[in-house]
């Protein structure tokens, strides 16, 4: 699963995936420890043109009765996402891609579940996540403009030495295809996508309080 991650406004305006969408990252506001149920900025292509969109974190789609059903949908498995009632409408039509500063997983220890934090492995680089997105739902109540879920699939390489699960990765170059992407090939298009380099290391266990926002949260620790 993917349960926590961070973003921050960009440094650069080659870390945007289009040259117009330099100024939106370089407002994304600073979050250490984004949690299911809060609000981050994910990219969508609602029309023509690609935007970066405020959505809270689990996904809501038209016939969900109750706000509830986000805490069970802020992660899509890759293997039943085309099937599953909840997420079967946004993966033909609604992609989303959640540009990422890094993300969260934990590892059973005898002490406990020790928390770890993923980046790339090359200097100011973005992860950039494959999900989906619906419009914002007539229950919502916040300041959003719909939801989204973050698709996982089967860990390998790093990220399988912590956590048995992780984010589906998308290259910069894949980011304008999988938001435009036809219902027909998406499936194969997940499938094939490789693994970032990446560098993981262990971080504070504050970091499982989802009050907890500050940016010691990704600082290495000894273990």
């Amino acid at each position: 699963m993917c349960g926590r991650f961070s973003q921050l406004p960009s440094q650069s305006p080659f870390q945007a995936p289009r040259p117009e969408l330099a100024e939106a990252f370089a407002r994304i506001p600073a979050r250490y420890n984004l949690s299911p149920g809060q609000i981050a900025s994910v990219l969508i292509k609602p029309k023509a043109e690609i935007e970066l969109a405020p959505l809270q974190w689990g996904l809501l789609p038209f016939w969900a009765k109750e706000l509830s059903l986000a805490s069970h949908t802020f992660n899509a498995r890759l293997d039943t996402v085309d099937d599953k009632p909840s997420f079967r409408a946004a993966f033909k039509t609604r992609h989303a891609v959640i540009p990422m500063h890094g993300y969260y997983e934990w590892q059973k220890t005898p002490d406990g579940k020790q928390p770890y934090y993923f980046q790339s492995e090359k200097p100011h680089d973005l992860l950039w996540i494959a999900g989906l997105w619906e419009p914002r739902h007539v229950l919502q109540t916040d300041d959003s403009n719909g939801t989204f879920t973050i698709i996982t699939q089967p860990a390998e390489g790093l990220p399988a030495s912590i956590h048995n699960r992780m984010p589906v990765f998308l290259e910069t170059q894949d980011v304008e295809k999988w938001l435009s992407l036809k219902p027909g090939p998406s499936m194969p298009f997940l499938l094939t996508r490789s693994l970032p380099a990446l560098k993981v290391h262990p971080v504070s266990k504050r970091v499982n309080a989802a009050r907890d926002d500050d940016a010691e949260l990704i600082e290495p620790i000894v273990v």
